[in-house]
Parts: structure tokens; sequence; C-alpha cells
């Protein structure tokens, strides 16, 4: 029998299958053909959307961030029992127990596999296990960050990875390769490092004593230029003074890139106490290269916020985001408090307010079980 033609489907039947469907399955469900996108409207749901799923469940959360719009959304099989160390254009990075690594994009199913991070440079199996010959044992939340080129495929892509413990190094596998290379230059050799991102071509990096190099995979070897020295780093932030100790063992610190092309540094203390909850718990700078030191105090960003997380960290305008606060850093990563004179890790996500120089928290605490949330841009590519 010949097949039906799904295409000539009526328009009002058409919009009663879509009525059952949830929305990132509506969205799929008009990138089937032209003739279905035509007849029905839009899905609009702004992004960015904040994901987030249970270790256990079947399901996972979405929330755009613009409207407070949430909606749950059936698991691909390829994402349980995973860990999530990246996203970026629609794609998560997620490994599982085996240290196998993938990019999926979770509205359309489409799946890139990495090489396996067992092949990555100083490991070896002892026993079944996977160790680094200077460490007892590692496991695989040794993986800190996956960042990889914008809109990969199975032919074209460059994915970077910060990994290993006490001393965190670059990593990277490239389309057509089978394993994980080590970034070995001259500018880089012998360094921890923080924090990775991806924009416009380059992959940014920050070492923990706030350096920053900018390095180019796209030839046959890396290129490496130096963004910022060390010792470029302005140490006063509104007359406030950072002793180089916190500069190194205080502070984490991340990177995030406008879409103008302006490169931003933000330092957050890494344990928050009630005491360091104030604008001293988060500060961000701007890079100026016209100026010595290159690291400017940001009052305030306009009307920008920075999103920061697992995510290759971003900013968005908020012109048109009516519940999105503006001048403001998210973070999504699980933070240190210290509450009643105890470490806990709590949950939630974070907003520092950069004019008002001012913290809190952008939604309750999420549920126990949850792992910490991923700022997603939805992609049908």
């Amino acid at each position: 029998m010949d097949r039906p033609d799904w295409t000539s489907l009526p328009l009002d039947v058409l919009t009663k299958i879509v009525e059952k469907l949830p929305v990132p399955h509506r969205v799929c469900f008009r990138a089937t053909c032209k003739d279905w996108c035509s007849a029905l409207l839009p899905v609009v749901i702004p992004s960015p959307w904040l994901l987030s799923v249970g270790k256990n469940s079947d399901t996972c959360n979405f929330l755009s961030l613009p409207t407070r719009r949430s909606f749950t959304y059936s698991l691909l099989p390829e994402l349980h029992g995973v860990r999530y160390v990246g996203s970026q254009a629609g794609w998560l990075a997620v490994f599982n127990k085996n240290l196998d690594v993938s990019l999926i994009n979770p509205l359309t199913a489409a799946r890139i596999c990495l090489p396996s991070f067992l092949t990555l440079p100083n490991f070896e199996l002892v026993g079944g296990s996977c160790v680094l010959p200077h460490l007892n044992r590692i496991s695989r939340f040794s993986v800190t960050k996956v960042i990889f080129s914008a809109n990969p495929t199975t032919h074209n892509y460059i994915a970077v990875s910060l990994y290993g413990t006490p001393q965190i190094e670059i990593a990277y596998a490239k389309a057509g390769g089978d394993k994980w290379n080590l970034l070995q230059t001259t500018s880089t050799q012998n360094r921890s490092y923080e924090d990775i991102m991806y924009h416009n071509g380059k992959f940014y990096c920050i070492t923990v004593e706030a350096e920053v190099f900018a390095f180019d995979l796209s030839g046959v070897s890396p290129t490496v230029t130096v963004v910022a020295e060390s010792t470029s780093l302005c140490l006063t932030y509104f007359g406030y003074h950072i002793p180089w100790y916190g500069v190194i063992h205080i502070y984490g610190k991340y990177l995030a890139c406008s879409s103008t092309g302006e490169l931003f540094l933000i330092f957050r203390r890494g344990v928050l106490s009630y005491e360091s909850l104030g604008w001293n718990g988060i500060m961000v700078w701007r890079h100026n290269p016209q100026r010595q030191p290159c690291w400017e105090a940001v009052k305030n960003l306009g009307n920008k916020s920075l999103l920061i997380g697992i995510n290759n960290a971003t900013s968005i305008s908020t012109e048109n985001f009516l519940d999105a606060r503006r001048d403001c850093v998210y973070f999504t990563e699980a933070v240190r408090f210290i509450v009643d004179d105890r470490p806990e890790f709590i949950l939630s996500i974070g907003v520092f307010d950069v004019e008002r120089r001012k913290w809190a928290r952008a939604n309750s605490d999420l549920q126990p079980h949850l792992l910490p949330p991923i700022w997603f841009t939805p992609s049908m590519l």
C-alpha cells in the first residue's frame, strides 16, 4: 500500500494534534515539512531556557527566562543517567559512567559521539577503574566542563574540555579524530585553568592566576594569543583591595562574552556566607586592551545580563525581556554556603545585581535530587 500523504492533513486536524503536544514537540512538529510549518503559527518561547533534570527522572523541565513560562519534556534515552558538562547553541555535552562523551540536541535527538574521555592524556585503566598516575583514583566528575564550536556536525566540530584534579588542564578533540589531545604550547604549559568559553571561532580560557588566553584550533596546530597577563589584573575594585592570595584561592573566575565581542571577567567567592552576600561576593570586570591594567571594574551592564554556569557563558540583551532582570549576573552552579557554621551546597539560581551590588536568589531552591540546572538555547539545527 502507498504511504499516506501526511502533508495533506486538514488545518483543523493539525491544530488538534499540536494542542496535545508538549511545547518542544510543537517546535519539532513545525520543522517536519514546509506544509506543516506554514499551516501552524510559530511557537515563540524566547530563549534562554533553563534546563533542569532529576537524577532518576524520565522528564526534564524547561523554564523560559524572559517569560517565566515552564514546561516538561520527555527525556531522551541517551540523557538518562548522564552528567551534563556543557551547553551551547541548542546542544548539550554529556558523559556517562563509562566516560563516553556525546553532544546531544534534546529537541531533535541528533547526536554526535566524541572520543571517550578514557583517551584523555595521563589517564590509564587500573583494575577497570580510571585513574591518573599521580593520584590514587579519580571519578568521572573530574571533567568539569566541555565547550564546543557553534552548530556542530559529525564531520565538523571542535570540542575542548577542562579536566583533572587538583591541577585542571585543557584537552581538545576534532572531527575525524579518535582521541583527546592535550593543549601543549609554550604559553599554556604548567598552568591550571578555571573556565573556558567559545566565541567567534576562538576558545578563551582563564587560569587560576587570572591569565587569559585565546586559542584557535581550526588549523593543523593550535595557535595561542595572550589576551591578559596575570600582572595586568587590577586588584582594586571600587576601593576594595583584593590580595593576590584572594585572586588565586578565594575567588572563582569565569569568562563571558557579549554579542558585540566585549570580554568580561567575573570573580565569585568560592564559599559564600551571609557576610559575603554583598557586593564583594561577586565582581565584574570588562577587558579594555587600550589601557593598563587592561581590566576595568564594571559599574553596570546597562541592558545586558550575563549567564554563567556549565554552559558556554554569554550575555543577553534584556530590552525585550519583561521579567528578566537587567544589569545582572545569573549563576546556575551549585553554590557552597556557610549556614550555621556548616558548609552546605545549595542548588539555586543565583542572581547578582551589578549596579546595586546585591546578591539574591532568582527562584526558590530546586529539589534536593536535582542536578545543577543548565542554561539552554533551543535550536533545530
